[in-house]
């Protein structure tokens, strides 16, 4: 082995071990959303005054006036859609096609709840709320997939080399 196949070996097993990381953060972040949606959901009273706002008001109200349950909810599920875009970066930049759509699916299924979110917030529907628990479903399974496919060094071949 040369030395520039041994940087490049190197580079692609930080660069592999990242994304595992990035999923295994994703993770726990969904499992956290999903406990504080919970709370907020069952046990939170939203204010009225949000009733009947847009996504980007109902987002704002969540995180500015809502109660601490909601408001860390709303700040949570930011840094987790963050935390998404990160991911799908990550596995384009090695080409490995299934850890691709995963992370795509995983980010499409944040972006839902998200979404799903703050229509929860101006209408207080079941149907949102139901949303985002699936949402949050599919993106788990979506980044529990990723961490099981994803070699753990360069030379692996799972995760469809």
């Amino acid at each position: 082995m040369t030395n520039i196949e041994s940087q490049i070996d190197v580079s692609v097993a930080k660069k592999l071990r990242g994304i595992r990381e990035n999923s295994l953060a994703a993770s726990v972040m969904l499992l956290i959303e999903l406990g504080l949606g919970l709370s907020v959901n069952l046990y939170t009273n939203l204010p009225g005054s949000d009733q009947g706002k847009g996504v980007v008001a109902a987002i704002g109200l969540a995180v500015t006036g809502g109660p601490i349950a909601l408001t860390l909810h709303a700040l949570l599920g930011t840094v987790l859609l963050l935390s998404a875009i990160t991911l799908v970066v990550r596995t384009w930049s090695i080409h490995r096609t299934l850890l691709l759509v995963a992370a795509i699916v995983g980010l499409v299924a944040i972006l839902m709840a998200w979404f799903s979110g703050a229509r929860f917030v101006g209408t207080i529907a079941n149907g949102a709320s139901m949303a985002m628990g699936l949402a949050t479903g599919v993106a788990l399974f979506c980044y529990v997939l990723v961490l099981f496919v994803t070699p753990t060094n360069s030379q692996g071949r799972n995760g469809d080399g």
